[in-house]
């Protein structure tokens, strides 16, 4: 049985992760800032401490086959991102990052050029994948998850999220979940990098429009109001606001279109379809 540590294991996309892993029957250890908080299952072993604490890092690694890491919305992310690729690799650990990366160091200087603002994310997950730990370094779209934050908005008829005219993929964590578990308990998932999609390109109208079907009621996109980032105001705060605004100017200045290869990789990944938008608000709806 693989012996398995995930960082983020409260948050989302770290939260999909371990129920995953536990659903596959996977020895689970999870490091939580507040244990008493964390409200995780019986079947994980929780341990507190802080990803700033090298040493609680490095207990937290120990004994673990493999570890998932998504980075905090925190200002040194790039310090605390060190940290645990270092303790990763003398823990002798498979490292699973999933969040965003390129690969090419041309393509990656350039990004930073262009997006100044992602320099230190871009900065981590290039450290992380020159790590001697076997790194899957899986990169993954917009979350349709990501509507949970303004669902009471949602469901008072507004969808406040801007996004690019020309579509944007669009994925379920439930999908990026699986994959990720896979490198993490799967020894024979090959490292390198991984680019996860959904399956269709959407934008805020497409998007709206489908949560106006399931829910029975109008819904109408106000992504393109210049004001939509006093939404993400009421809703978030501290450096996650900050991230999630600078996140969303990119999301509504350029599409990210979908190809039938990149839907084909993902498939393979997953051993069936990814699911859609709709198919996840169908579920959460329902």
């Amino acid at each position: 049985m693989t012996k398995t540590l995930v960082i983020g294991a409260t948050g989302t996309v770290g939260g999909l992760v371990l129920a995953e892993a536990v659903r596959r029957g996977a020895d689970v250890r999870a490091l939580v800032r507040n244990k008493e908080r964390a409200n995780l299952p019986d079947t994980v072993e929780v341990v507190q401490g802080d990803l700033a604490d090298r040493e609680a890092v490095a207990g937290a690694l120990r004994g673990v086959d493999s570890a998932f890491y998504v980075s905090p919305h925190e200002t040194n992310e790039v310090e605390l991102a060190t940290i645990f690729g270092q303790e990763a690799e003398r823990a002798g650990a498979r490292l699973v990052f999933g969040g965003f990366h390129i690969e090419d160091d041309d393509a990656r200087e350039a990004a930073g050029s262009a997006i100044p603002a992602y320099v230190p994310k871009l900065e981590l997950a290039a450290f992380l994948a020159s790590t001697d730990t076997r790194p899957a370094m899986v990169s993954i779209t917009n979350f349709a998850q990501n509507d949970e934050v303004f669902r009471a908005d949602i469901e008072a008829g507004t969808f406040p999220t801007p996004l690019h005219p020309g579509g944007v993929n669009r994925i379920d964590l439930r999908d990026a979940a699986e994959v990720l578990t896979t490198a993490l308990v799967d020894v024979s998932f090959a490292a390198g990098s991984y680019q996860l999609v959904g399956p269709e390109s959407l934008n805020g109208e497409q998007s709206a429009q489908i949560w106006a079907e399931e829910l029975g009621r109008p819904v109408v996109y106000t992504g393109d109001d210049p004001e939509w980032r006093k939404a993400f105001e009421r809703r978030l705060s501290g450096q996650k606001l900050v991230d999630w605004i600078r996140s969303f100017e990119l999301l509504s200045a350029a599409p990210i279109p979908t190809t039938e290869a990149e839907v084909a990789t993902m498939t393979k990944l997953l051993g069936h379809a990814p699911r859609t938008l709709r198919d996840y608000v169908r579920d959460s709806v329902n």
